[in-house]
C-alpha cells in the first residue's frame, strides 16, 4: 500500500512540474502576442493620423480651387468669365412627361 502512495505522489509531482512549465510558457506567449498587437495598433494609429492630415490638406486644396477669387484671377487673363445679369439667367424646370422636351427662354 505504501508503494502505491509513493507512486501516486511521484506522478503528481511530475504532473505539477509539467503543468507549471506549460503555465509559464503560456504566460510568456500571451505577453508576446499582446506586445505584437500593441505594435500593430501603433502603426495603424500613425497611418490614421497621416490619412487625416492628408484629408485636411486635400479639403483645403479643393476649397482653394473652387474659390471665386480664383475664377476672378483667371478672368483677368481675358477668358471672359463674368457673373450673368439677372435678366439673362434661364431657368429650366423638370417635367415628368413622356415625349419630346420643349425648352424655351423666359424672362422673369
Amino acid at each position: 500500500m505504501r508503494y502505491r502512495k509513493n507512486k501516486i505522489v511521484s506522478v503528481l509531482k511530475v504532473l505539477s512540474v509539467f503543468l507549471l512549465v506549460i503555465a509559464v510558457f503560456t504566460v510568456v506567449w500571451l505577453r508576446a502576442s499582446v506586445t505584437s498587437l500593441e505594435y500593430k495598433l501603433s502603426t495603424l494609429e500613425k497611418m490614421k493620423t497621416e490619412a487625416l492630415r492628408d484629408q485636411k490638406t486635400l479639403v483645403a486644396q479643393r476649397a482653394g480651387l473652387m474659390a471665386l477669387t480664383r475664377v476672378d484671377k483667371i478672368d483677368l487673363a481675358g477668358s471672359g468669365f463674368s457673373f450673368p445679369e439677372r435678366k439673362r439667367v434661364a431657368y429650366v424646370k423638370g417635367v415628368d412627361v413622356k415625349g419630346p422636351f420643349k425648352a424655351s427662354y423666359t424672362t422673369q
